[in-house]
C-alpha cells in the first residue's frame, strides 16, 4: 500500500511540475494579440517610432534596439554592415564627450522598464522596425520568428538591458 502510494504522489507531483515548467515557456494568450507589425497595435513599436528628444539619442537608441533584437529574438541578426552603415549617416563616432553621455541618458531611459513582454513585442516588430522596408532603419537586423529566445519566467519577468557603455574620449 506504501509503495503505491508512493508512486501515485511523485506521478502526480512529476505531472505538476511538467505542467508548471511547459506553462512558463509559454507567452500570455493576451500578449498575441498586441504582437504583430503595426505600431497600432503594439504599444512598443509605436514607442520605439516616437523620436527622442536629440537627434544622437535617438541614434543611440536605435543601435541599441538593432542589438537587443539581434541577440534576444530568435532567428533574428543584426546586419552589421547595414548598422556600420547606419552608425556613418548619423554621426555616431562624432557624439563624444558631454553629448553623448546626455544622448546615452535619454537613450537608456527609454530602457529603463524593459521587460519580458517588451522584449516579445520588440521581436513580433522587427520586421517593421528593421526589416528590409523597415520604418525606424531599414535593413539593419534580419527579421527572425518574432519570439524571444529565452521562455517567459511570470516569477521573473524583467530583462536586464546593460546600459551604454562610456565612449572613451
Amino acid at each position: 500500500m506504501k509503495t503505491g502510494f508512493r508512486f501515485a504522489f511523485s506521478m502526480v507531483i512529476a505531472v505538476g511540475l511538467s505542467t508548471v515548467a511547459s506553462g512558463a515557456a509559454q507567452l500570455p494568450s493576451y500578449w498575441r494579440k498586441s504582437m504583430t507589425n503595426d505600431p497600432a497595435t503594439n504599444y512598443f513599436v509605436a514607442q520605439s517610432m516616437k523620436p527622442l528628444a536629440s537627434a544622437d539619442a535617438q541614434a543611440l537608441r536605435v543601435v541599441k534596439l538593432a542589438s537587443i533584437a539581434g541577440e534576444q529574438c530568435k532567428g533574428s541578426a543584426v546586419n552589421r554592415k547595414a548598422l556600420q552603415a547606419y552608425k556613418i549617416q548619423v554621426g555616431y563616432s562624432k557624439i563624444k564627450g558631454k553629448a553623448y553621455d546626455d544622448a546615452a541618458f535619454l537613450a537608456d531611459d527609454s530602457f529603463k522598464y524593459f521587460d519580458y513582454g517588451a522584449l516579445a513585442h520588440l521581436c513580433a516588430g522587427t520586421d517593421y522596425l528593421f526589416g528590409p522596408d523597415g520604418h525606424l532603419a531599414p535593413g539593419l537586423v534580419k527579421p527572425g520568428k518574432g519570439l524571444p529566445k529565452a521562455s517567459y519566467d511570470p516569477r521573473n519577468p524583467y530583462v536586464r538591458v546593460s546600459p551604454l557603455m562610456k565612449k572613451p574620449l
